[in-house]
């Protein structure tokens, strides 16, 4: 499915700049905003889409994909399909199954791989966390234990294929290929009798609950995948995958890359000039920053540690880009004294 347009999303032109994307991106955060349109899921839906328009058009790299070639990442394709094309390709260089499948080359197929995204907040997300979630998924049925065969009845080996699940076929000459059985569709067996529960798919809905370890740090559009976490395969084939993805709200304030927070904060005219101590929220409470004198609009400062602290030991750092408030209505004292700041420095 292509990608809707993202300038259109953030409603800017496809010249815009950097600077121009940003303020549009902040007017709709605080719009579409949770605290600001609680219970509404367009309003979520919306900002779902926001944060990812400015995710890539915030980043000259994956702009420039998107303007080239209408996507900015892989994140669309299936890895299912990825794996049928170049999974045994990876395999043969020594690459293992390349954590998209485990299906042996005959017998029993591997069960579905489910999907699951879980909505994070930034402070989830930035601290980690452990969600609860709940999902159905095929697992194996308790009458026949999963082999699809009525009671008192049990699976016979495929005569087609003698129970390898595959058949030779000549293409000419000295060519031929192996084919998935058409008798058992490479299970390697047949039911005569089906489970009257499970209708012979060995199979049955299940709903379970299970609780997912979130670690600091993960970003918007990341996962996770869960070995066996997916369907149990027909007739005791091994279990699909369960793959958890990450969708992570903005925040009014801040802005995350990687491991560092970017703030942007505005100081009064006069601190700017004359320099002064100012306090600043971070993700970890509020800290102070000394501003030297005659200090310009656009000044960054790095506050060591105050980004993300990792499970293994990295610490980011928050980056504050300073901008210098000029006040638009003046009382007559203040427009005297500025006029003779005016009349001094100019």
């Amino acid at each position: 499915m292509a990608e809707e347009d993202l300038y259109e999303i953030l409603g800017v032109g496809r010249t815009a700049s950097q600077e121009e994307i940003k303020k549009a991106y902040r007017t709709l955060a605080k719009k579409y905003h949770p605290d600001r349109n609680p219970g509404n899921a367009k309003a979520e839906e919306m900002l779902k889409k926001i944060n990812r328009a400015y995710e890539v058009l915030s980043d000259p790299e994956k702009r420039s994909n998107y303007d080239r070639f209408g996507t900015a990442d892989f994140r669309g394709v299936d890895v299912g399909s990825f794996d049928d094309l170049f999974g045994g390709l990876f395999r043969s260089f020594g690459f293992g199954d390349f954590g998209m499948g485990r299906r042996g080359r005959y017998g029993p197929p591997q069960g579905r791989n489910l999907r699951i995204t879980i909505p994070l907040t930034f402070e989830e997300a930035f601290f980690g966390v452990e969600k609860e979630i709940a999902f159905s998924r095929q697992t194996r049925c308790e009458t026949c234990n999963g082999s699809g065969a009525g009671p008192g009845s049990s699976p016979r080996t495929c005569s087609t294929c003698r129970g390898n699940g595959q058949v030779m076929r000549s293409m000419g000459g000295f060519l031929r290929v192996s084919e998935t059985c058409p008798t058992c569709e490479g299970a390697g067996e047949i039911i005569d009798s089906p489970c009257p529960k499970c209708k012979g798919s060995g199979l049955q809905k299940e709903r379970i609950e299970i609780k997912v370890p979130i670690p600091p740090g993960v970003e918007d559009g990341m996962g996770q995948r869960i070995r066996g976490g997916g369907d149990a395969g027909q007739r005791g084939g091994p279990n699909g995958d369960l793959i958890v993805r990450f969708s992570v709200e903005p925040h009014e304030i801040f802005l995350r890359r990687g491991l560092h927070v970017i703030l942007e904060w505005e100081i009064p005219f006069s601190v700017a000039v004359l320099g002064g101590e100012i306090e600043v929220p971070t993700m970890w409470g509020t800290s102070k920053i000394k501003v030297s004198k005659a200090t310009a609009g656009g000044t960054r400062f790095r506050m060591r540690g105050k980004g993300v602290h990792t499970q293994d030991g990295r610490d980011g750092d928050q980056i504050v880009l300073l901008s210098i408030h000029i006040p638009t209505k003046l009382s007559k004292e203040q427009k005297k004294y500025l006029g003779k700041y005016s009349e001094v420095f100019d």
